[in-house]
């Protein structure tokens, strides 16, 4: 059963809603009737309320500012605000600030019911869905390890710290490592419930394997169809040592499966002293488990023994590709293609095996994909374009090939940019067009208010939308009240002195200074010259 408080100074308001309303066809009882705001605080305080139904001007704490405080005890609970004729527009806005809905007095008992019953309903979908988020919150955090290993920063968003907050998850250690297993077992999956017994298994080789890691401090899994990854956290001032242990630890737990029907393969990443590199421990991981290839019979592979020395496909590589992304935003052609032919000198230096060569190249796709979906640009042409290469791989016989593949790739990445810049720029110049049309009569709407309003510099959103219009805002302020002014003029009796207020003019002079500049005529000459046509 919710429970629902009614404020208002006047106890009739209050005694005619508990009378009116039939609370058990809701679900509901009033258990507090209070006539001002302070007694209603102290009691939410204390008591667990669903609905509270306040008027909004009241002594002591009006009902706006009751709304404020009630909310930050439970930012769940429902508020109706209850309000006179010339507070409606006050009542609106707060439906802004966090309030469920409002009411205009006089009170319709009928109207009032269905707003009451939204908001039970609200309630309801809320508590089911809070539920829902309880229950998955592994998964969450299965989501956001996974975002954070393609997360390529040191400075983590607020996005991250949030989740991590949220999901009260310990980061604080002064090392991070990433272990991966790749795991396969051809033999189940040719039995009738295979699926479900490898599913089942893949647990149990969880369940062991964090057994096996609880001498360290910490360490989360991440499961999918036939892998686990595990990140391994531990405070030690020899980050040498916490990677031998877990090699050791690796290696005693590889010795019990290796007689089993799994074919596992484990890759072990390099040291990392902060979470947000875990995308450089897991790609090197990811990058040993490659030597598979080349050593059959082997399987741990450790990043620092697969080259004898540290290694990444992304190390040093961010500012790089930073600055290759920069250039494709540029679409400086010249110089995109210089920074294509370094880079491939570069590989056919470093790299002598053509798979590896490959899986560098998709790293740095892959950061251009994630650059163009984080800026709201559709990469599906691109993704099949990248996919049709990965499937005709075998076509590639020279660097060449891969370069002018590459610069195919950026030609047109660099076309999807300039077709979305200026869909942007019509889009912000019809954002801002419209906010002007819309508040023009406001005295002390600026550059500034506006450019906040477009979520941009003022300096920025002034030149872009000259540009687009071939005018300044100023004067498309301007040419929006004088419109507004010369109807008004023409067809309505109101004062010089009402007319300049309603259009945005702080007084009459500088009212008819302004129209006079416009216009070459005064107001008074411009209605005397007009209404007369009419």
């Amino acid at each position: 059963m919710k429970k629902v408080i009614l404020i208002d100074d006047n106890y009739i308001v209050s005694e005619g809603i508990k009378m009116n309303i039939d609370w058990n066809y809701l679900d509901a009882e009033v258990s507090f009737t209070a006539q001002n705001g302070k007694d209603a605080l102290e009691y939410v305080k204390n008591e667990h309320i669903d609905l509270i139904i306040t008027d909004i001007e009241m002594p002591n704490i009006d009902g706006i500012t009751l709304s404020h405080e009630i909310l930050k005890i439970n930012q769940y609970v429902k508020i109706i605000l209850i309000s006179a004729y010339d507070k409606f527009e006050y009542a609106k806005q707060a439906v802004r600030l966090g309030v469920c809905d409002y009411i205009e007095k006089p009170i319709d008992y009928v109207f009032l019911t269905e707003k009451i019953k939204n908001a039970f309903d609200k309630i309801d979908r809320e508590h089911k869905n809070l539920s829902i988020l309880k229950e998955s919150k592994q998964l969450m955090i299965t989501k956001l390890f996974q975002d954070i290993l393609y997360f390529s920063s040191n400075k983590p968003s607020k996005y991250f710290e949030k989740y991590i907050s949220y999901l009260d998850l310990k980061i604080n250690y002064s090392f991070f490592n990433i272990v991966k297993l790749e795991i396969e077992s051809p033999i189940l999956f040719e039995e009738d419930d295979g699926v479900l017994t490898f599913q089942m298994e893949l647990l149990n080789i969880s369940d062991i394997f964090k057994k096996a890691c609880e001498l360290f401090d910490n360490i989360y899994c991440i499961q999918d169809l036939n892998n686990l990854i595990f990140i391994i956290a531990q405070n030690s001032n020899t980050p040498s040592h916490f990677q031998y242990v877990i090699h050791k630890t690796v290696s005693a737990f590889f010795d019990s499966y290796k007689d089993s029907v799994f074919n596992i393969s484990i890759g072990i990443g390099t040291i990392v002293d902060s979470i947000w590199k875990l995308n450089i421990s897991y790609e090197n991981a990811c990058h040993a488990l490659k030597y598979r290839f080349f050593y059959p019979n082997k399987n741990i592979f450790d990043a620092l023994e697969a080259t004898g020395k540290e290694f990444s496909l992304l190390n040093n590589s961010d500012f790089i590709e930073e600055e290759f992304i920069s250039l494709l935003c540029k679409k400086d052609n010249t110089a995109i293609e210089e920074w294509l032919r370094h880079f491939f000198d570069e590989l056919s230096k470093k790299y002598e095996n053509k798979n590896i060569i490959f899986i560098r190249i998709y790293s740095l796709l892959g950061k251009i994909l994630k650059f163009l979906y984080e800026i709201n640009i559709d990469t599906s042409t691109l993704e099949e374009k990248i996919i049709s290469v990965y499937s005709g791989f075998d076509t590639f016989h020279t660097y060449d090939q891969f370069f002018l593949w590459m610069k195919e790739i950026c030609n047109l990445v660099c076309d999807k940019l300039s077709l979305s810049l200026k869909s942007y720029h019509d889009q912000t110049y019809e954002l801002v067009d419209n906010y002007i049309k819309n508040n023009f009569e406001d005295n002390s709407l600026s550059l500034n208010d506006i450019a906040r309003y477009a979520n941009m510099s003022p300096s920025y959103l002034s030149a872009l939308y000259k540009k687009n219009n071939n005018k300044s805002i100023s004067d498309t302020i301007t040419s929006y009240r004088i419109e507004a002014a010369k109807e008004y003029l023409v067809n309505s009796t109101l004062s010089l002195k009402e007319i300049s207020i309603k259009c945005g003019y702080a007084n009459q002079y500088y009212f008819s200074t302004s129209f006079k500049k416009q216009l070459g005529i005064s107001p008074s000459g411009y209605r005397e010259k007009y209404s007369s046509l009419q």
